[in-house]
């Protein structure tokens, strides 16, 4: 439907150049050729201020040379133009062949490796020309040209004069490497934008140099290191591209071009857009190029492209350039990267149940850690783990080891022990991390002999103990470490997780002596695994199990104070105020049963959420010299220790402190005083 209404305008409009010869300049009669040659034009001009493809085709039969006119040398022309070559002066109509046309047509000979380029349109030519727009192959004189006019976008102001702003884009950076084999590796990014109408983007002219030395010539760019060139849209598409060779590539001077044409990328008025020149690199260079750094950039008036009005603009008014390097193989240049994984474990104590005896545990994760290649697929090889154990803690120890991706056994070995570490050697994997990926490799052992006394391990990796190759059997450069938390073991005892955490701003004096205090609210549930648990308030006369400063039996604060996100020591706040504590208040749920007083039993296998509030005060009113004031700031209370014992050993208190400084069992804060 559009191009019938398309047609009926441009049939209009010849209609109007034929009643109205004054505006357009003809020689002798109009023929029907020259009328369709003239329609044609009219057409491409329309569509692509619609946003639309048309395609148009003559047969070129005739050499045309300067003197020539008719219908070929219109499309000629057209052709000439759609490509970038010519641009044809405001109020002069196609159809005559003039020394414009004659240098355009040496420039479209150049870009296309038609010799001599000596503007000359004969048999060649248009074997060139029609093997480049079907796609044959064949050399026949006077095949069907078919001249298609591709647009993205729609020019939206048709009738308004713009112009366009070129400039360099800060990404990519100077410096990206281009590696043998790469493909559309993009090197250089192109700034436009468009001002007071729609700019349709036609044609980019790209200046290639060697920059180091002078032992590399600037053609060894497209005869040794790349191959093809691209223009990609922002959603990196590819608007346009071409073969790099002596056919395509021009030397004007000592500089050597080639024009990106036949697209038309639409920057809307008023916007930014960017393109991207991209390269392929050849499959394997001389190692003489490896570390050479070349540029491409854009001369002045570089870039064409026309507005609504159908007028011509040109930037950029001063050239600018990207530079760029050439590596070797990107298999040489691979890297192996390791990293600790987001979802590592956290410290914490666990109870060992999940084997046939009660003293052990299988496949305790220890450790998950990253590992991501770069540049090229990695192999990875070899994977030794070291796991520290801390002095003085219980008796357990390791035994196999396995490494998993997923749910996938990427190996197993067998832990060596000796004092206070192990090692696992995971050797031969032969595993593969493709290139740009990034694979979560989980660490875990078994153990063994465990008992009330909690054992606490910690497992490390590092770039040293990582072994990997390049997909040539070379061996690459591994960086990085995986780094585990404490993880402490029993065969009992309390399983401990932190439901829910508050606080609030008290206001009223809480007890003797406070004038503003500060109340935190936490919920804890215990679970009694492998034996029962006893556990009690701050009064208890057994083990209290958390008190706002030293409980009995213990030797540390059960929690802390901080203030700004920073521990307060000691007893005191600023100005010498000593925290004052209340008792902490336990509400003991149904499913306990007493012991001694305020002491409780949790029987095996039973889990309950046991509410602990804590207050303390912000300012005190001392008996000499009034209040003093306590410093002002953001204040939480963290839970740093729990307290428990065992029933078969209540006289030996047990104690969890795999949250000390974790600020997951931090409250938020609240604002003192």
């Amino acid at each position: 439907m559009l191009q019938t209404r398309i047609a009926k305008i441009a049939g209009i409009a010849v209609g109007a150049t034929v009643a109205l010869g004054s505006f357009v300049p003809m020689a002798g009669a109009v023929t029907i050729a020259e009328l369709q040659a003239q329609i044609n034009a009219l057409m491409a001009q329309l569509a692509a201020l619609q946003g639309t493809t048309v395609t148009t085709s003559t047969t070129f039969t005739q050499n045309l040379t300067v003197g020539s006119t008719g219908a070929e040398v219109t499309a000629l022309q057209q052709v000439l133009v759609n490509g970038g070559h010519l641009v044809m002066p405001a109020g002069v109509a196609m159809g005559y062949f003039g020394s414009l046309t004659k240098a355009a047509v040496a420039a479209w000979q150049a870009a296309n490796g038609v010799t001599p380029a000596a503007g000359y349109w004969g048999p060649l030519s248009r074997a060139k020309h029609a093997s480049l727009s079907t796609g044959a192959t064949g050399t026949v004189p006077g095949a069907a040209v078919s001249t298609t006019v591709t647009t993205s976008g729609v020019i939206t102001t048709p009738g308004a004069e713009g112009t366009i702003t070129v400039s360099k884009n800060p990404n990519p950076a100077s410096g990206t490497k281009l590696y043998e084999n790469d493909s559309k590796r993009e090197v250089f990014g192109i700034k436009l934008e468009a001002k007071g109408s729609d700019m349709r983007v036609e044609r980019i002219k790209i200046d290639m140099d060697h920059v180091t030395g002078t032992s590399v010539a600037d053609q060894n760019f497209y005869n040794k290191i790349a191959t093809k060139i691209y223009v990609l849209d922002p959603d990196k598409n590819v608007l346009t591209s071409s073969d790099l060779n002596s056919t395509t590539v021009v030397k004007d001077g000592s500089d050597y071009f080639i024009t990106l044409a036949g697209f038309g990328y639409v920057v809307p008025k008023n916007a930014t857009r960017i393109l991207t020149i991209a390269v392929d690199g050849r499959s394997t260079w001389d190692t003489d190029y490896d570390t050479e750094t070349w540029s491409l950039g854009v001369p002045v008036d570089g870039v064409r492209a026309y507005s609504g009005a159908s007028i011509n603009q040109f930037g950029p008014s001063t050239a600018f350039t990207n530079s760029f390097t050439t590596e070797g193989d990107l298999s040489e240049s691979a890297t192996l990267t390791a990293s600790t994984a987001a979802d590592n474990p956290e410290d914490n104590d666990y109870i060992c149940t999940s084997s046939s005896t009660e003293d052990e545990c299988d496949k305790l994760t220890l450790l998950k850690f990253n590992v991501k290649a770069e540049k090229d697929d990695v192999l990875l090889t070899d994977v030794v783990v070291n796991i520290s154990k801390m002095t003085g803690s219980g008796t357990a120890s390791t035994s196999a080891a396995y490494l998993y991706d997923g749910s996938t056994l990427v190996g197993s070995a067998t832990t060596m022990n000796f004092s206070g570490q192990s090692t696992a050697t995971f050797t031969d994997i032969d595993y593969k991390i493709p290139k740009d990926t990034s694979v979560s490799l989980t660490f875990k052992v078994d153990v063994i002999d465990a008992t009330i006394a909690l054992t606490t391990f910690t497992a490390s990796t590092t770039a040293a103990n990582l072994t990997a190759e390049n997909m040539k059997g070379t061996g690459i450069t591994e960086s990085g470490n995986g780094l585990g938390e404490t993880i402490g073991v029993r065969k009992a005892g309390a399983q401990l997780t932190l439901k829910s955490k508050a606080i609030t701003y008290g206001g009223a004096p809480g007890f003797s002596g406070a004038t503003t205090t500060a109340k935190a609210d936490f919920v804890i549930t215990v679970k009694a695994v492998g034996s029962a648990v006893v556990f009690g308030d701050s009064a208890s006369t057994t083990r209290p199990l958390v008190v706002l400063g030293t409980p009995l039996g213990d030797t540390a604060s059960s929690s802390v104070i901080y203030r700004g996100g920073a521990e307060v020591s000691g007893t005191t706040l600023a100005n010498s105020m000593t925290i004052v504590a209340s008792s902490t208040a336990i509400t003991v749920p149904s499913g306990v049963t007493a012991t001694t007083t305020n002491s409780w039993v949790l029987a095996e296998g039973l889990s309950i959420d046991i509410p602990v509030s804590m207050v303390f005060n912000s300012r005190t009113c001392e008996s000499v010299g009034g209040c003093s004031d306590v410093t002002s700031g953001a204040y939480a209370i963290q839970i740093n220790r729990v307290s428990w014992a065992t029933a078969d050993d209540m006289g030996e208190i047990q104690v969890s402190n795999f949250m000390s400084g974790n600020s997951s069992w931090r409250t938020g804060n609240v604002t003192l005083p």
